[in-house]
């Protein structure tokens, strides 16, 4: 398996120019491999909720992700998704003029990024999709049922899983070192904005551009095959459904989340949790 593209200089020296693409199936399948072992993981676990207590209307709706939030989800969806189709496909053989269309869809991405975490540190709880010691004690307890059977069950979350909040730091630190490095590839192309200058960095310097990029560009795509998968799973149908009309029904949020942890919003009020 070869890890790096190289070229030859003038002078018969190597130059670094990123990325080995052989690696795309590499990367598709450890995807693949996650997702195989985790069918297996669900195979095994055996009942692990605790036992809740119902209150009030269980169809009652229950505010999850407010309008603006659906909308740049599902916005930086479409521009990550044309980003790794227009990076991706021509290495596969699909010819077109992609370069135009990568470039835009990925300034798009990057104000979008940029608002993104404006509102996430003044107007949403960030603290929401921290990490947290109750967080890594539940998937111990969740790991344990399954493999033994035995020990107690584990407590519900907050809004978000663990697993949910180590893929949103996982997927930000990607895109935020694919933005900064597509920001100053940006300068190898014409725009309508400037003309373009390939000798503002050394070669030696863009070859560890392109690598840093190419690479992020990798992990980002096992990622997104993996919240796919996990978006399209059976029992996770509530949460896209959630992600589309904003809302869950009182019954999932009590069987799901731990409202002492998460203390979601009535419809009826602006709050944002």
């Amino acid at each position: 398996m070869t890890w790096f593209r190289y070229a030859q200089d003038v002078y018969g020296q190597d130059i670094l120019l990123g990325a080995s693409w052989g690696l795309i199936w590499w990367f598709a399948a450890a995807a693949a491999a996650f997702i195989v072992l985790h069918l297996v993981f669900k195979l095994l676990a055996r009942g692990g909720s605790p036992a809740v207590t119902m209150t009030g209307n269980p169809k009652a709706r229950m505010v999850r992700h407010h309008l603006i939030d659906r909308l740049y989800h599902w916005i930086m969806a479409c521009s990550m998704v044309t980003l790794l189709v227009t990076a991706f496909a021509p290495l596969l053989g699909w010819s077109f003029g992609w370069v135009t269309i990568h470039w835009i869809a990925g300034v798009i991405l990057a104000l979008l990024v940029g608002y993104h975490i404006i509102r996430a540190i003044g107007w949403q709880d960030i603290w929401a999709m921290t990490p947290g010691l109750a967080d890594l004690c539940g998937v111990w307890r969740t790991a344990a049922r399954a493999l033994s059977r035995r020990g107690p069950t584990a407590g519900l979350p907050g809004k978000y899983t663990l697993l949910q909040k180590l893929y949103h730091w996982g997927i930000a630190s990607m895109v935020l070192v694919l933005i900064g490095t597509g920001a100053l590839m940006l300068s190898k192309i014409d725009t309508p904005f400037w003309q373009r200058n390939p000798y503002w960095l050394s070669q030696d310097t863009w070859g560890i551009v392109y690598t840093v990029h190419d690479f992020c560009a990798l992990f980002a795509l096992s990622l997104v095959m993996v919240h796919i998968y996990f978006g399209l799973r059976p029992e996770k149908l509530w949460l896209l459904r959630s992600m589309i009309l904003g809302w869950i029904t009182r019954g999932e949020y009590l069987a799901n989340h731990d409202p002492k942890r998460w203390p979601a919003s009535d419809p009826t009020n602006g709050s944002e949790r």
